[in-house]
């Protein structure tokens, strides 16, 4: 029999488990809903979240633009669609889509502080845009998830399978929008999640949370749209 430990004997360590690894922002858009939200309470980590969010919008926006642009010039040989087919639009459009959506993003931000602060909610400038990049990021995501399926359109539009390019393009400048819809329901579940940790400064009846995030979906939509096209005329006849 084994001898029973004594007041003498050396007392090890219990070995500690490994840390589970984090996984990438990429992961935690689209299945680490709850983890995203503890770290969107974290304040001293924003910084590194809004890094990760602004990196995984500019791919996406970037892809998406290049893969919309290529088609445009394939198309331009033999149809004249309009406006998003002057220059090169490989070259502009990434740029058109990246300088639109973020920038309308750095021009509403001010908007979507104040309307935090009229529902109630005591949260900083840097949760606001970290809330406000999520969306992006949400998009971006996604849009990389449905790019596939879109690019098997533009490819069978290309060879003659499908009609109809102006119709492809068209569907392809409005994508990110109806994607981004998704985007907008990401910010509304966190600020549900915020809103129980967050000081209330004061109390808003009915669903202020509701109202909150669709006044910045609404003041969003109708800047990000005017930005794309004004972008698009003025880089489209210069590269």
């Amino acid at each position: 029999m084994d001898a029973a430990p004594t007041l003498d004997s050396p007392v090890l360590p219990t070995p500690e488990a490994p840390p589970s690894p984090v996984p990438g922002m990429f992961d935690l858009i689209l299945r680490g809903e709850m983890r995203l939200h503890r770290l969107l309470r974290d304040e001293a980590g924003l910084p590194e979240v809004i890094q990760k969010f602004l990196a995984l919008s500019v791919l996406g926006l970037t892809i998406h633009g290049v893969v919309l642009g290529l088609a445009a010039e394939l198309f331009a040989p033999s149809h004249a669609l309009g406006w998003y087919q002057t220059g090169h639009p490989v070259v502009w459009m990434p740029l058109a889509f990246i300088a639109a959506f973020l920038g309308a993003l750095c021009i509403c931000l001010p908007s979507f502080y104040f309307y935090t602060q009229l529902s109630g909610l005591d949260a900083s400038f840097r949760l606001v845009t970290a809330q406000a990049l999520r969306a992006q990021a949400t998009m971006s995501v996604l849009l990389l998830g449905v790019l596939p399926f879109y690019t098997a359109w533009l490819l069978g539009t290309v060879v003659g399978v499908f009609d109809a390019p102006g119709t492809a393009l068209f569907a392809g400048m409005c994508l990110p929008f109806a994607v981004g819809l998704l985007g907008i329901r990401a910010v509304y579940r966190g600020f549900c999640d915020l809103a129980e940790h967050l000081p209330i400064t004061h109390q808003r009846r009915g669903n202020f949370l509701r109202r909150l995030v669709l006044c910045w979906g609404a003041v969003y939509t109708v800047i990000a749209p005017v930005a794309l096209y004004r972008l698009g005329e003025a880089l489209g006849p210069r590269l």
